[in-house]
């Protein structure tokens, strides 16, 4: 049986520090009512939406459609690409509204921030887009106080079990058919994937250069081969498939665009990277997985049209 402890209240992210510091002013608190926020989106039109992750940020131009009870996701299929954004709605907490430019915020935007204070998302109206439905939602939302922030509160979490024999660790790998199946094979290392991918042999993870990454971005460019990129946060995950742009390289930031979508992975802040072999459907399914110093995920590069096609671009980049 799985042990609940309460972890303890985490600092306010520096976003939410941001706008406290203009709370009332630039910037005010809407009801901790995000799902009922997120549900009226589709009556703004065009959206710049960016998603915060630890070591990443995706900018992309999209419209909401009208979400339905249940139905907490968004696909859209293009010419040889695909956007699958998920949501884990009970981790979506409060919204604040920014009316004018506020650091890096720009004006007439909502942030979604999650129960520990993290920011999730930030919704900007396009400057010819939804300013009246904008005001509207504002003014429909409205808290009362608009002195103070919710604060974060710590949320329980699972105390690590036993990972158990390699042979049992890695039948159960094999016999993991979704990522949740996945994600109770890492409860028993605290989610702490690295701990989990150091404990199996390297027919199931194994650790690759860092230069690696860089190095299979820029071939798949050069073969015009699309790549499935996953980013994400405790309330929002992003799988973009798609021939990715040649990667563009400000410090330690790869930048990758394609169709609106902008992508900015922050090499900095990856400590290892695993190559790694799971069940598919109907076949193994081969990936790269980058993973801060903590062991926690930062994102996911696997295959986009073909996984033969990406197994060879893989066999010619991969640097052991």
């Amino acid at each position: 049986m799985s042990v609940m402890a309460w972890s303890p209240a985490p600092a306010a992210s520096p976003l939410l520090r941001q706008c406290g510091a203009a709370l009332g002013d630039r910037v005010l608190r809407l009801q901790d009512e995000p799902l009922a926020i997120l549900k009226a989106l589709y009556r703004l039109g065009s959206l710049v939406v960016t998603t915060f992750t630890s070591g990443s940020r995706v900018s992309q131009n999209m419209h909401y459609p009208a979400f339905h009870e249940g139905e907490w996701w968004l696909e859209s299929v293009g010419d040889r690409c695909r956007l699958r954004q998920s949501l884990q709605v009970s981790q979506w907490h409060s919204v604040l509204a920014v009316l004018e430019p506020t650091g890096a915020l720009p004006a007439r935007s909502l942030v979604f921030f999650d129960r520990q204070g993290q920011p999730l998302q930030q919704m900007a109206v396009a400057p010819d887009s939804g300013g009246l439905a904008f005001e509207e939602l504002v003014c429909a939302m409205l808290h009362p106080d608009q002195q103070t922030l919710n604060p974060p509160a710590g949320l329980p979490r699972i105390v690590a079990g036993e990972l158990g024999s390699l042979s049992q660790l890695e039948r159960d790998w094999a016999g993991s058919a979704d990522e949740e199946d996945f994600s109770q094979l890492l409860q028993r290392c605290h989610n702490q994937r690295a701990v989990l991918y150091r404990s199996v042999r390297d027919s199931f993870a194994c650790m690759v250069r860092p230069e690696t990454l860089p190095a299979v971005l820029a071939e798949a460019s050069r073969r015009d081969n699309a790549t499935t990129l996953c980013v994400g946060n405790q309330g929002v995950r992003l799988c973009m498939t798609a021939p990715w742009s040649s990667p563009r390289w400000q410090g330690s930031h790869c930048h990758l665009a394609h169709n609106g979508a902008l992508v900015s992975l922050d090499m900095a802040k990856m400590h290892s990277l695993w190559r790694l072999r799971k069940p598919g459907e109907g076949q193994v399914i081969t990936a790269l997985e980058a993973l801060d110093k903590n062991g926690n995920w930062l994102w996911t590069l696997s295959a986009g049209e073909a996984e033969s096609d990406w197994r060879a671009l893989l066999r010619d980049s991969v640097i052991r």
